[in-house]
C-alpha cells in the first residue's frame, strides 16, 4: 500500500538529496511516499518566497509506482492550498529523459534554460500556476483549504 508520510523531514530531505547529487536543503519541508514502510519517493519544497508567491520543489522516486492520484493531490496541495503559492518550479539535467518527461506528464510547462547548471548539462526550468495545476480543484484553491 502507497502512503504519505509526513514529520519525518531530515529524513526524506536526506533521502532526496542523495539521489539528485546535492549536499542538503537550507529551510524546506519534505513529504515523503512510501510503500510496505519503505520509501519509494520524496518532495523537498524550498526556497518560498511568500511576497512573490512562489516555491520550488525537488522530486526524486525509486519507483514509477509512487505517482497515485491521491498522492499527487497531497504533492500540490501542500504548495498551492497550505502555503497559498501561486507558482511552483522544479529544475531537471536536460539529460535525464525519465524526469523530463514525469515533468511533463505532472503539468509543469518548460520556461527557461540554465546554462551548465548540471555541468556539463543545461537545467531546463519547469514551471506550473496554481490555477493551471490538474491535481487539485478549482473549488480548493478558491476555499483555501489547508492541507493536513
Amino acid at each position: 500500500m502507497i502512503s504519505i508520510v509526513t514529520n519525518i523531514d531530515d529524513y526524506v530531505k536526506a533521502w532526496v538529496a542523495k539521489r539528485i547529487g546535492i549536499n542538503g536543503f537550507g529551510p524546506s519541508t519534505a513529504i515523503g511516499v512510501q510503500k510496505d514502510g519503505q520509501l519509494i519517493a520524496g518532495a523537498v519544497f524550498h526556497d518560498y518566497r511568500p511576497k512573490n508567491g512562489q516555491i520550488e520543489a525537488s522530486i526524486a522516486s525509486d519507483s514509477p509506482r509512487w505517482a497515485t492520484r491521491s498522492v499527487l493531490y497531497s504533492l500540490f496541495a501542500y504548495p498551492f492550498i497550505q502555503c497559498d503559492a501561486n507558482r511552483l518550479l522544479v529544475t531537471c539535467d536536460e539529460s535525464n529523459d525519465k524526469a523530463m518527461k514525469m515533468n511533463k506528464q505532472l503539468g509543469f510547462t518548460p520556461e527557461g534554460i540554465l546554462r551548465q547548471m548540471y555541468y556539463p548539462n543545461d537545467a531546463i526550468i519547469f514551471g506550473m500556476l496554481k490555477n493551471e495545476c490538474k491535481w487539485i480543484t478549482k473549488k480548493e484553491i478558491t476555499n483555501g483549504q489547508k492541507f493536513t
